[in-house]
C-alpha cells in the first residue's frame, strides 16, 4: 500500500455507499425483518471491503482512480447509459424492497445469491489485472489491453459480472416485479459492452491484435 492512496477517505465513502444501498432496500420494504435483505447488504459490505484491501496491497493506483479520482463520461452514449443504469438500478432496489420481505428465503434465492458472489468475486478478479478499469468509457494515457486473468477468455469480465449481478438480484431478494428494469439494466450494460469495444478497437493501440486472440466480448463461445 501507498502512502498517497486516502485509505480512510475510501473507507468512508464505501460505508455511505452501504448505507445508500440499505436505505435503499429497507425503507421501501417498511420493516428490518429481511433475511435476504440483511444478508444481500452483507455481501455488498463484505466486497466493498475486500476490494479495497485486495485493491491497495496490488493495484492502489487502481483504487485512486476508482474512488477519488473517477475521471467522467466522455461519450454521450456514456453519460446516457450512466443515467438510464442509475434509474433502472434504483427501480430495482425499490422494487426489491417493496416485495422481498413477504417472499421466502427457498433454493432459488440460494442459487441467486451464489451467482452473486461468484460475480463479485469474478468484478474484482478482473480489476486486479487491469490498472485501466476506470468505470467511464474512455481512452487514457498510457492505456493498454488486459489480457490476463479472466481477460484471456472475454474482452469484458467486469460488464459481465455486472450483468449477473443484476439479473440474479430479483431472484436473491424475492421480487418479481424487479426482473423487468433488472433485465433492462442488463441490456443497457451489454449495449454498453459493445459501444466501448468498438471504442477501444478504434483507438487504443494492439486491442484489435487482442480482440483477435479472445473473440468474446462477453460469453465464451457466444458473443
Amino acid at each position: 500500500m501507498t502512502a498517497e492512496t486516502p485509505y480512510l477517505r475510501i473507507a468512508v465513502m464505501a460505508a455511505f455507499r452501504t448505507c445508500l444501498l440499505g436505505a435503499a432496500l429497507f425503507v421501501p420494504a417498511g420493516s428490518c425483518r429481511w433475511a435476504a435483505g440483511w444478508a444481500y447488504l452483507a455481501a455488498y459490505a463484505a466486497w466493498s471491503a475486500a476490494n479495497i484491501i485486495l485493491l491497495g496491497r496490488s493495484q492502489p493506483a487502481l483504487l485512486r482512480l476508482r474512488e477519488t479520482e473517477a475521471p467522467p463520461a466522455a461519450e454521450a452514449w456514456d453519460k446516457a447509459f450512466i443515467t438510464a443504469s442509475t434509474a433502472l438500478l434504483g427501480a430495482t432496489l425499490l422494487l426489491c424492497g417493496l416485495e422481498g420481505p413477504a417472499s421466502p428465503f427457498g433454493a432459488v434465492s440460494a442459487a441467486a445469491f451464489a451467482v452473486i458472489i461468484a460475480a463479485l468475486a469474478l468484478f474484482t478478479w478482473a480489476l486486479l489485472f487491469n490498472p485501466f478499469a476506470a468505470g467511464a468509457a474512455l481512452l487514457q494515457p498510457g492505456q493498454s489491453a488486459a489480457d490476463k486473468g479472466p481477460y484471456r477468455a472475454v474482452r469484458h469480465p467486469v460488464y459481465l459480472a455486472s450483468i449477473l449481478i443484476s439479473a440474479a438480484t430479483p431472484a436473491a431478494l424475492g421480487s418479481r416485479s424487479a426482473f423487468l428494469p433488472a433485465v433492462l439494466l442488463a441490456l443497457a450494460i451489454a449495449a454498453r459492452t459493445a459501444l466501448e469495444d468498438r471504442l477501444l478497437l478504434r483507438g487504443l493501440p494492439g486491442y484489435r491484435d487482442y480482440a483477435a486472440r479472445v473473440p468474446y466480448r462477453l460469453l465464451p463461445g457466444i458473443w
